[in-house]
This record gives C-alpha cells, sequence and structure tokens, in this order.
C-alpha cells in the first residue's frame, strides 16, 4: 500500500498472487482483485508459470509444459492413451492397440491411422483434454471398427457416472464430489463454413443449405485450429451413444451421419473430460438436453468460444455460463466491480444489447432444459466488436457487476456464476444482430477494501490493566491519581494507511443513561499493510473532565475503542471490549500519587518506542534483558514493583538504597510489543501509578521444531483429564516427561480434539488447534512458551465446496491431525489437517487467515476405526508420513507419504508430499500389534523425542503404576522396546496428543 500510494500508480501484492487470480493495491488505499474463470499461471517448484498447455515429451509420457492439473498423453508405443489426476482420483483411457508416435502441434497429439482412413487426436486443455476420432474419407467410415468404438476405462479413487438425461460423465470421488465432467459426445461433419462478416448496416443475411457429392479430406485444410465444430453454422451433427462398463468406455457414432451421402469428410467424433473447479458452459436450444461443458467440439476455433443470442444460419439461441471463484470477497467492503470478457464476433457493427445476470450455479448437467436460475440482472450494455472487415475488431467489454459482488462478499460464496444472454425480446423475436461470441476466460474485477482489525492491547497511562488480558473489564479497579488519563489502544489495517480509532468513555453504569458518554473522540493514526504490529492510538481525558463526572459513578469510568477506516467511517471494526459486553474499567481518586518511575533498557536490548514514534524492534524473543528503574526524585521510595505484559505489577526490585535505582531481568517471550509495567512504592508502603514501557520484541526468525509447544527444541505433548482440563508435558530430549504444567484450571475441554503441528500465526512458533464441544475448530496461537488464552483464540472457517456449495462442518470430524504444510506450492502455506469424517479419510488444505480451503476425500473407508497420529517422516524419503492405530484389532501401521509426482515434467519432482498418498493402503507397512485400546488405551507421536533422528511415540498402558511409556520409533520395520517414563495417574487421562 505504502509503495502504491507513493507511485501513485497500482502495485501488485505479489504474496497474494494464485492460479486464477492477481491483486493490486491502490493508490486510494483499497485492494483491486482480478479473478479469472480459468487459471492463466501456475506455480512450479516456487515459481510462477504462465498457463501453457503447448505439449512436449517428458519422462517417457507427452504433457503440457504448464497447466494445474495432471494430464499425460502417450507418446507412442503404448496402450495409455491419457491418464488425468487431481485430488486423490486418477482417470485412465487406453486404446485397444498399441498406439503410433504422435504428431505434435501446439497442444495437439495426433496419432495417424489408428484405423485405416481414421486418425485420433488428443489436445490438452487448461484443466483437462478433449479428444477426437477423425474419420476423413467415406470408405472410412464404412470400417465395422466403427460401429462401436471402446476404451479402455480406468477409475482410481473414482466411480465414473453417466447422466441419463444429457449423456454427460462424472468421476466422482466416494464423498460424492464431482472431480472430473465431460460436455455430451457429438459427432459432426465438415459441412459447415465459416460465417462470412455481416454488412457494416447490420443488414442480417441467410446462408443458403450447402449441397452436393460428399467432400473429402483432400478437399480440405488439415485439422487445425480453423477446424469446425458442432456449433459452427451449417454443421450437420448428432449426438454419440455413449455406453460404461466396469473398464471400457463405448462410443457409438451415428451410422446415418457416417452414410449420408451430404456428409462431407472428415468427420469428428470427439468426448471430452475436464475439471470441476473454475467452469464456463453454453446452453444451446437446438440441443436442448447436450451439455456443453468447459467448451466442446475440437480444436479450439468457433468451440472455444462462449456464444449469446439467436443464430439465424442454424436457427439456434444461445446462452453462456460462467463460475468465478470469490473467496478472497468474504467480509469485505465492495467498492465497484466489473465483468469483464472480450467479445470476438458480431454479428454486424451495430451495437446491439446483451445481458448480464446473476444465475445459480453451473455443473456439467447444465443443459438449456435445465439452466440455473437467473436470479438478478446486474447490467445491460449495447455492443459490437469481433466483425473486423468492417472496423470493429475484438474487443474486451465491461459490464457492472457490484450486486454479485456484494452478494459474494456478505454471504462468504466460494464463487458466483454469472449468466450472460441476449434480451428475452430479442431471442424470442429471433433478431440475428443478438448473435455475438466472446471468449470464455471472463474476469470478475472487483475494487474492495477490508475494514481495520478491532483494537487490542487497550491500556491507559498511567496503567489501569487488571491482568493480563482483561483491560480492567473484569471488575477490578486500578485507580489513577490527579492526573490526566491517556487512552491507548493498538489498531491495524490489513490495507494500511489512515485509520480513525474512536474512543467512548462513561461513568461505569451510566452508558445508557445521564450523564451518558462524556467522552467521545476520534484519533487518527497511520499504519501499515506489512506490519501487523500495527500502531496505538491515543487521546488523552482531562483530569478536569474525570473530576466533574467523578461522584456521577463513586469515581468509577468504562471505556471502549473502534477503528474506522478514514476513506468511510460506516466500514468500521468491531468495538474493544465487543459491543454489549462491559467497558475497560479504572478508578480515578485526585488523591492518590501521580508520579511515574524512569524506565530504561539497562542493557539497551530493548529500546522503549517513544509515543508517536515507529517502532524500533529490539533482541530476538527469548532473549534475557536487564532494565533499569530509577526513583523520578521521589527520596523515600523502598521498591519497585515491575511485571512484563502483566498489570498491576507483582515482583518486586529493591533500590541499593532509599531513593535509589534498581534493576531486574526480564525475558519476553514473544515477538511484537510488549509493556513492562513499573511502579514505586514509598516508605509508607503507598503504591504510585504504573509507567508502561512499551517496547517491540524481534521475530525469532526460525520456526520451532515440529512438535515443540515450549520453545525448548524438544517435541511435547497436550493431555486431556477426566475433569475437562487442558496439561503440557514437555519433553526432555531423552523420552522422559518434565513436569505437567496446567494450561486450564476450571474444565470445560471435555470431548475435545486436539492437534498441533505447525505455525498458523506466522510468529514461528507452534500453535494449537481444537475441535471443542461447541462443534467449532479453534486455533489457539502459542504465546512462547506452550500458554494459550481465550481471549486470542480464531474461529476457523471452512470455505465451501465450490460445487456443492457446501462447508465441511467442523462438527462431523471424528479425528484431525495436522501434517505440516504439505502442499508449498499451494496458495498457502499454512499448514494442512487430515480429518476422519465418518469412515472416510479427508484432506483439508490450510488456507489464509485462519481458514481452511475445500477439502477432498483421500481414504475411501475404513478410517472410522482408526486413530490417527502426526510423526512427520518416519521412514526417511523426505515425505510426511501418518500413522493409524486399528481400534478393532490393535495393529499399528505407518502410511507412507510419496512425492507428489512432476506435474511440469522437468525431471525434478515437485515440493511437498502428495496428500492422496497418506490414504492408501497399498502404501503401508506394519509398526506394531497387539496395540489394542485395552493394553494401550492413549498413543501419540509428536516427532524426534530421543535425538535420534527418528520420530518416536507415547502412549499410555493399563498399568496403574507404569502408566506413561515411550517408544522409539524406527526407519523400517516394527517400532523400538517401550521404557516406563510414567507411573500412576495416566489412565484418568482422555486424549494425548
Amino acid at each position: 500500500m505504502e509503495r502504491a500510494a507513493e507511485t501513485g500508480e497500482p502495485v501488485e501484492v505479489v504474496s497474494a498472487r494464485s492460479e486464477t487470480s492477481e491483486t493490486h493495491a491502490l493508490p486510494n488505499g483499497n485492494l483491486r482483485t482480478t479473478q479469472h474463470t480459468l487459471p492463466v499461471r501456475v506455480k512450479r517448484e516456487g515459481r510462477w508459470l504462465p498457463v501453457d498447455t503447448a505439449l512436449t515429451e517428458t519422462a517417457g509420457r507427452i504433457r503440457p509444459r504448464a497447466v494445474p492439473g495432471d494430464v499425460t498423453f502417450s507418446a507412442g508405443g503404448d496402450t495409455r492413451l491419457i491418464t488425468l489426476a487431481d485430488r486423490g482420483g486418477e482417470l485412465a483411457l487406453t486404446w485397444p492397440t498399441p498406439l503410433p508416435e504422435p504428431v505434435l502441434q501446439g497442444a495437439t497429439a495426433t496419432y495417424p491411422e489408428v484405423f485405416p482412413g481414421v486418425d485420433l487426436a488428443v489436445e490438452a486443455s487448461v484443466d483437462g483434454f478433449s479428444q477426437a476420432l477423425i474419420v476423413k474419407t467415406p470408405e472410412a467410415a464404412d470400417r465395422t471398427e466403427l460401429k462401436e468404438v471402446g476404451f479402455g476405462l480406468r477409475a482410481k479413487g473414482l466411480d465414473v457416472r453417466k447422466d441419463t438425461e444429457n449423456g454427460t460423465l462424472r468421476a466422482v470421488n466416494a464423498a460424492g464430489q464431482t472431480v472430473f465432467a465431460s460436455s455430451t459426445a457429438r459427432m459432426w461433419d465438415s459441412s459447415g463454413e465459416p460465417e462470412a462478416p455481416r454488412a457494416a448496416s447490420g443488414q442480417a443475411r441467410t446462408a443458403a443449405a450447402a449441397s452436393g457429392p460428399a467432400r473429402t479430406a483432400a478437399d480440405r485444410a488439415p485439422a487445425s485450429d480453423s477446424a469446425p465444430s458442432p456449433l459452427t453454422p451449417g454443421t450437420r451433427s448428432s449426438k454419440v451413444g455413449v455406453r460404461i462398463t466396469d473398464d471400457k468406455l463405448l462410443l457409438t457414432p451415428d451410422q446415418q451421419l457416417l452414410d449420408a451421402p451430404d456428409t462431407e469428410f472428415p468427420v469428428y467424433i470427439d468426448p471430452r473430460m475436464t475439471g470441476t473447479r473454475e467452469a464456463w458452459t453454453i446452453a444451446y436450444k437446438p440441443h436442448p438436453d447436450d451439455s456443453y461443458w468447459n467448451g466442446t467440439g475440437w480444436n479450439g476455433g468457433t468451440t472455444s468460444e462462449a456464444r449469446v443470442g439467436y443464430e439465424s444460419t442454424s436457427g439456434g439461441t444461445a446462452r453462456s455460463f460462467f463460475r468465478v471463484g470469490s473467496k478472497f470477497l468474504a467480509g469485505v467492503k465492495v467498492i465497484d466491480a466489473q465483468f469483464q470478457i472480450t467479445e470476438t464476433h458480431s454479428w454486424s457493427c451495430t451495437a446491439k444489447p446483451v445481458e448480464l445476470w446473476l444465475t445459480g450455479g453451473i455443473s456439467s448437467s447444465t443443459t438449456w432444459s435445465k439452466q440455473p436460475s437467473w436470479a438478478t440482472r446486474q447490467d445491460s450494455r449495447n455492443y459490437a466488436h469481433g466483425n473486423e472487415d468492417h472496423g470493429c475488431a475484438d474487443k474486451a467489454v465491461d459490464f457492472t457487476a457490484k450486486d454479485a459482488a456484494v452478494k459474494a462478499a456478505a454471504n462468504k460464496w466460494s464463487n458466483v456464476t454469472f449468466g450472460l444472454r441476449a434480451p428475452q425480446s430479442a431471442e424470442d423475436a429471433k433478431d440475428a444482430y443478438s448473435w455475438k461470441k466472446f471468449k470464455p476466460d471472463a474476469k470478475l474485477i472487483v475494487e474492495y477494501n477490508r475494514p481495520p482489525k478491532a483494537p487490542w492491547a487497550l491500556d491507559t497511562i498511567p496503567s489501569t490493566k487488571s491482568s493480563t488480558t482483561s483491560c480492567g473489564n473484569d471488575g477490578t479497579y486500578v485507580t489513577v491519581g490527579n492526573t490526566d488519563v491517556t487512552l491507548t489502544a493498538q489498531v491495524w489495517d490489513p490495507d494500511g494507511g489512515n485509520v480513525n480509532v474512536q474512543f467512548h468513555l462513561w461513568p461505569t453504569g451510566k452508558h445508557d443513561v445521564a450523564p451518558g458518554i462524556i467522552f467521545n473522540q476520534r484519533k487518527q493514526v497511520t499504519v501499515k499493510d506489512s506490519d501487523p504490529k500495527g500502531a496505538q492510538a491515543r487521546i488523552t481525558v482531562p483530569k478536569a473532565l474525570l473530576a466533574q463526572y467523578k461522584d456521577a459513578s463513586n469515581g468509577q469510568f468504562s471505556w471502549k475503542a473502534q477503528a474506522e477506516d478514514v476513506a468511510d467511517d460506516s466500514f468500521a471494526s468491531d468495538w474493544t471490549p465487543t459491543k454489549g459486553a462491559p467497558g475497560c474499567r479504572f478508578g480515578f481518586d485526585p488523591e492518590a500519587p501521580a508520579v511515574m518511575p524512569t524506565v530504561t533498557s539497562a542493557d539497551s536490548l530493548y529500546p522503549e518506542t517513544a509515543s508517536g514514534a515507529e517502532p524500533v524492534e529490539g533482541a530476538l524473543a527469548r532473549t534475557e534483558g536487564e532494565f533499569r528503574f530509577d526513583a523520578n526524585g521521589v527520596a523515600d521510595t523502598t521498591k519497585y514493583l515491575y511485571d512484563l505484559d502483566r498489570t498491576p505489577p507483582s515482583k518486586e526490585a529493591l533500590p541499593t538504597a532509599k531513593g535509589g535505582p534498581a534493576t531486574a531481568p526480564v525475558t519476553p517471550l514473544t515477538p511484537g510489543p510488549h509493556t513492562l509495567y513499573v511502579r514505586m512504592v514509598d516508605a509508607g508502603g503507598n503504591p504510585g501509578p504504573i509507567y508502561p514501557y512499551r517496547f517491540y520484541v524481534k521475530s525469532p526468525g526460525v520456526t520451532d521444531k515440529p512438535g515443540d509447544v515450549n520453545g525448548d527444541g524438544q517435541p511435547d505433548f497436550f493431555a486431556l483429564n477426566s475433569t475437562g482440563n487442558l496439561l503440557l508435558y514437555g519433553g526432555t530430549g531423552s523420552g522422559r516427561v518434565a513436569t505437567m504444567v496446567p494450561l486450564s484450571s476450571s474444565g470445560g475441554w471435555n470431548g475435545a480434539l486436539l492437534t498441533h503441528r505447525g505455525d498458523w500465526t506466522s510468529d514461528f512458533y507452534e500453535d494449537l488447534v481444537a475441535r471443542r464441544s461447541d462443534g467449532k475448530l479453534w486455533l489457539y496461537p502459542n504465546n512462547g512458551q506452550g500458554e494459550f488464552t481465550e481471549d486470542t483464540k480464531q474461529d476457523v472457517y471452512f470455505f465451501p465446496d465450490p460445487e456443492t456449495e457446501v462447508a465441511i462442518d467442523p462438527a462431523t470430524i471424528k479425528q484431525i491431525v495436522s501434517v505440516g504444510d504439505i502442499t508449498p506450492d499451494s496458495e498457502s502455506s499454512n499448514p494442512d489437517f487430515v480429518a476422519v469424517i465418518g469412515d472416510q479419510l479427508w484432506f483439508l488444505p490450510g488456507y489464509a487467515y485462519g481458514t481452511v480451503d475445500s477439502g477432498y476425500l483421500i481414504g475411501n473407508s475404513g478410517w472410522s476405526v482408526m486413530q490417527l497420529a502426526s510423526p512427520g517422516d518416519v521412514d526417511g524419503d523426505g515425505f510426511t508420513d501418518l500413522i493409524a492405530r486399528n481400534t478393532s484389532n490393535g495393529e499399528l501401521w505407518v502410511y507412507h507419504g510419496k512425492s507428489p509426482g512432476d506435474a511440469d515434467g522437468d525431471g525434478v519432482p515437485d515440493g511437498g508430499t502428495d496428500p492422496a498418498s497418506l490414504g492408501v493402503g497399498a502404501h503401508r507397512t506394519a509398526y506394531a500389534t497387539g496395540w489394542t485400546t485395552t493394553a494401550r488405551p492413549l498413543f501419540t507421536a509428536s516427532g524426534d523425542s530421543d535425538g535420534d533422528g527418528v520420530p518416536d511415540l507415547w502412549t499410555t498402558t493399563a498399568n496403574t503404576t507404569a502408566g506413561l511409556e515411550f517408544v522409539p520409533g524406527r526407519r523400517t520395520g516394527l517400532v523400538g522396546p517401550p521404557t516406563v517414563v510414567g507411573t500412576g495417574g495416566w489412565q484418568a487421562m482422555k486424549l494425548i496428543s
């Protein structure tokens, strides 16, 4: 944001770049995201590459150079024609005989003469493939092989189903998610002619139907980008019969079309299969039950174009739909939104209207007969482009789409679907002027603003916090003396720039009755979007005002703060404390001492950040520093009270003599802002006001060892006892555990699921994730020594599946373990999860800002009896593994993670671990037997706990005097012999993790 403001030009936020979007910071302080319908780039080994469907041969297969999915074609000499893999599912088509070496041209591989006079061609798309049998002559059309063409069909983790209404195919995983889908299979001849440019005056003309003897391949250009499609005007086309058996895909061409005397060759027979995450489709009235999912036909040309309006030659009316991702809009304020698409053809150069609508969702089942709802018209524009001969060349056109974007933001939609159509009147009148074509790579361009974060770290000068987190709102009043009171709050806006902080103060109990709010003022501060530490806003309440209203509530006052966007004060954060909750509180007594001590960093490790100044970072977190306290002229000072981030302070530091200085060691554990609270106590025992010494601590820059919660370099584990309290057991490096640290004392953790492998808050500390009894998944940021508070927890949001628009309900999760960030080339570097839902195993990819992306199935069945643990890399092959115990028979297994493969074909495996491999039974090896829930009720695997480089396990036992055992891991074979490391009391534990 700073650079955009300085230069006056948009600046890309590179960290927000994805396969389908790019985001720019604007000089006015807003963000602008361009979300594409189709992927425009892919990430390979940490680098973004433009999508490139051109084919090349690598590692014995033909594959596109850079596409999001994993599609390969035969290089000749084998029968494995096509493989397509995504989200743990794999689909393969085979040819009955070894294929000849293909001829490569762009994204197309052509296998010549698979039958005499018949070529087989395949084409890579952004997220799938097309294939076509090209029947080149009438003689070839008479071959018996074309009566029914059989492809071998192999589906791994998928069930291929046929839609009986439109003939489309869907490859569905065990959870019912469509991973791949096809359009309706069709065949067509070459009788269609390219549409001639229309007269500049806009007058329409109708082409006469072609007639005469059949033409052959010799009469036409070879198959190329100008090849006809089933939607080319004048083309003769028909459906292809499709049957599925257990291991075959059978196509039955229309013999009447092949044998007709006016059929013009070549004839194309074309099924198509693509992914479902990004999508567009056409609804075509002449074929009301046919699907044109992600385009159809062959070799690009007109079939790669969306269509709108009435085409007089074929007598067909078309409408087009586009699904665009919208997760980035969740919770934002939309300033403006445009739907942009390139018009490539117009009947004439006379501009005619085309309408943009917000519609219901689309799928491969979308046809003219089964269109989504046309919910809200967004815009209607008159355009005419794509008639180059008469001066109206292709051009990008814009439609207003703010209404749709606002709804997507308010409802946190994963995606939004738009429809383009001619006005109803033009369709009804069969107005040829309404006929238009568009490139399918539409864009949703949204300018928006994100709300400021709710203020935090509220306090006053002199400090009146009554505990570490409560800012005096727990009913304990810290009293200040005869002094002005400065209200302070830390604020941040993810968009950076200026933020207004509004402060309200009132006599306690009088917010809604006289005298009401007696102090209502704003303070503007400047924050950087790149620095989430934010800035502190300070505003002073005069002591005269406090004295004036002191008797209204016995000298007790309450206050709150709210952050507002300067550009739009209606776009504000929640109040802190939240609306309806008690405010921060303090007492005012003019007779109290008002002098604060002087505080300095004796060793200069943690210099103070002055009011209104840029933060000055000190030493690394967990570095001990020495602070000096001086009496500031109070001669009878007998001691100093101090505490870090805790007030009122209680630790004592004694001066060398009455009224003299004192020093104290302090070790800040976490990076970011800290406050050292210090006050003096005089000879009469009267405490003076508290001085808040604010300083900033540098981040360690290196993430703690996996499993290490308290920062000592050794893996640790959590436990839940029978009273519902959360406990921490620290590792010692020898397999033994340190003294238990209680993290809660009032219960409330009964039935929780716990996991803790990864840093979700970018502070380099391992955090805790818990599914609590309320059915929600909560993220608890670590303070650096394994402590967590309810005040800082975050509700983890699950994005819905883009097709079903249904999100995973965390209440349905039976088990969940963090496996770390095993997909480093994905959109987010947050740690990922593996979870048991029902009887299935799911992969839940971590996403930005404490959210979880829509997951996918990696284990079909049998997982409800399994108990999971996340050890890291057991076998030392560099990939993350999973440990699972079968509770029905006591068998312990290691599911070995595998390479995600070489999707870009450069000969170097991609980074991370293939999530789908963690649910594959063929990848598992036995690790132990006899681990029944009776013999070993609980177990966990936090990492390498004895320093030999191999992840280890802890397990409870049925022995009341030897209740905890350390079990060393092994790279191969079974686990090592156990060692008793805990005595009694472990039978009362309900969970260890």
